[in-house]
């Protein structure tokens, strides 16, 4: 009996643990860029035919649909390329999120992080107008004697990596797992990757699966207790037969 009960706690936790992503999940459906998360559970049969179970987590790295918003500093970075930024400790991190603004220092953020330039930091002036080229390139745009004059300021840093080399933080961002961070000190920009303008990609999550998962998690959260409450209940009533036969 002590198994069923302890089976049945783990179950219960694991079903906790997937209700927290699943409930992130649902409350990230508007945020830019955002990758839907899952728990997968991993059965594995050992030399006593008993199973262990192992909770691993993925991501769904398909693209969320694409927004038209007529904002130059809008972007979208295609296929399997990743925008850097700097979060709070320096480390860079990488995002979907393609939503650019400048701060009151004129640097390029990303949710209030720095974006990384592909050669050093980026600066752009006040009161100018700017684009950015496929490849990244910022350039601004000056108009003098209905003549537009173009100069190069500065590029974004884009890469790309095998998606299983990802890990996201609580804070949001990917970041390569430990033993890629061991083999670089940074990765490299990575010319081959492109990026669109006044285009968002919106977050990949399916509102609708992931209520049916909440739901189904929460009935068989509610079986594991009943399982647990109906050992109770046979352990009181063993008691009390044992009170009375004494």
């Amino acid at each position: 009996m002590e198994n069923i009960i302890y089976q049945s706690m783990k179950a219960a936790i694991r079903i906790l643990e997937n209700q927290n992503v699943i409930a992130n999940n649902l409350a990230n459906i508007s945020t830019t860029g955002f990758k839907e998360t899952f728990n997968l559970t991993i059965k594995n049969e050992n030399v006593k035919n008993l199973y262990k179970t192992q909770t691993q987590k993925y991501y769904n790295f398909s693209e969320g649909i694409l927004t038209n918003t007529q904002r130059k500093l809008d972007l979208i970075v295609k296929k399997d390329g990743w925008f850097v930024i700097k979060d709070i400790n320096g480390t860079e991190a990488y995002t979907k999120n393609g939503h650019l603004q400048i701060n009151s220092q004129g640097q390029l953020t990303i949710q209030n992080h720095k974006v990384v330039g592909n050669k050093g930091d980026i600066k752009i002036p006040n009161n100018i107008n700017v684009k950015i080229l496929s490849n990244g390139v910022i350039k601004t745009i000056d108009e003098k004697q209905n003549k537009n004059f173009e100069k190069e300021i500065g590029s974004l840093k884009l890469v790309r990596f095998p998606k299983n080399n990802l890990i996201q933080k609580s804070n949001g961002f990917f970041y390569l797992k430990n033993k890629e961070v061991d083999q670089y000190s940074t990765i490299p920009h990575d010319n081959t990757v492109r990026v669109q303008s006044e285009v968002l990609e919106t977050s990949n999550v399916n509102p609708t699966k992931n209520m049916i998962d909440m739901i189904s998690n929460a009935r068989q959260f509610e079986m594991n207790m009943k399982m647990i409450s109906m050992y109770d209940q046979n352990i009181e009533h063993a008691n009390q037969l044992l009170n009375v036969n004494n």
